[in-house]
């Protein structure tokens, strides 16, 4: 038996073969400017630079070349709650409890994961707690770590994006993940999102 679930956004899915896919980062990222771009949310950008950070996971689910995702918005690794920072551990932890809240069995089917290329202090990703909470076999086959280019001055994020591949991001990208660059167009948000799900229609 099939059984719905009404997300925050007032759509329903059907849970059995629903495609889940988890957001992290730190703040500032560009975590809720992608999902602003994939719905196709036109509003001037300018007008969500000051906006308080996002402090709970939030569901939105897009249509993407006829397939029902849900995006799960995270806070961003680093930013503050109760007094403290929020770890990738901190993330991992508000995602399982989510999904088990939601249905036991359920498991992400892929993760992005960004790095604004202004930021002069990268983080280097924490987050292979999250293997256990992945559909796939290979945890990092799901994986897709994004450059986000989302300052002023464009043009930087490519020679960003090869400087994490050969450095930050080396050991994923061996282990099977993928790097792209976001820059906060709904054509780049296709181009990170599509790795993900054409792997897991290729293995209906």
């Amino acid at each position: 038996m099939l059984t719905m679930w009404c997300l925050p956004c007032g759509r329903s899915a059907y849970l059995e073969d629903e495609t889940l896919i988890v957001l992290i980062g730190p703040s500032g990222s560009g975590k809720t400017s992608f999902i602003r771009q994939l719905a196709g949310d036109l509003s001037d950008p300018a007008a969500y630079r000051f906006n308080k950070p996002t402090t709970r996971i939030t569901a939105t689910t897009v249509d993407f070349q006829g397939v029902d995702i849900t995006l799960l918005d995270t806070p961003g690794i680093g930013s503050l709650a109760s007094g403290r920072e929020l770890s990738g551990y901190d993330i991992f932890r508000l995602v399982r409890n989510w999904l088990q809240n939601k249905r036991r069995s359920a498991h992400l089917t892929g993760i992005l994961y960004f790095q604004n290329v202004d930021n002069k202090r990268p983080v280097r990703p924490d987050i292979d707690y999250f293997s256990g909470i992945c559909e796939a076999n290979n945890f990092y086959s799901s994986l897709v770590l994004v450059a986000t280019e989302l300052g002023r001055i464009r043009g930087g994020g490519w020679a960003k994006l090869r400087e994490y591949e050969g450095n930050l991001w080396k050991g994923m990208i061996c282990r099977g993940a993928k790097a792209l660059l976001y820059k906060n167009t709904k054509e780049s948000a296709e181009e990170v999102i599509a790795p993900i799900i054409h792997q897991r229609t290729r293995s209906w």
